[in-house]
């Protein structure tokens, strides 16, 4: 059965996956997954693997669907994670983010109760 939610995010630093690692495990809402979309895939698929299953976390590890040699396009990324995304609701999460633990809850409410939400925001 495919997850409630999904969360897309895009890595294009080195480091910052253990800040996303923690305020996903830390969330109350327990059903979704993570998209890590990675410009730097090649140099830490292993890694970030073995961090995702230290972390009990449901990740999918991809690199972007389309290169654009040394450029990171965030827009790429975004696209690469909705193209795989089963969850019902999507949310994005840039690296290096902190979210409180119930940021994942509080947007399942959302939808819940308003119906279909668009949120947007810098």
């Amino acid at each position: 059965m495919p997850p409630k939610v999904t969360v897309g995010l895009p890595l294009f630093r080195p480091g910052g996956i253990d800040v996303a690692f923690a305020t996903l495990r830390a969330q109350t809402f327990t059903d979704f997954e993570v998209i890590l979309v990675d410009h730097r895939y090649e140099k830490r698929h292993e890694e970030v693997m073995r961090l995702a299953e230290e972390s009990g976390l449901n990740v999918l590890h991809v690199p972007e669907h389309r290169r654009n040699g040394k450029y990171a396009v965030v827009a790429a990324a975004w696209n690469t994670a909705i193209m795989l995304a089963r969850g019902e609701i999507f949310l994005t999460m840039p690296d290096y983010a902190y979210a409180p633990p119930d940021w994942i809850a509080r947007h399942v409410h959302l939808h819940e109760t308003l119906g279909q939400v668009y949120v947007l925001s810098p």
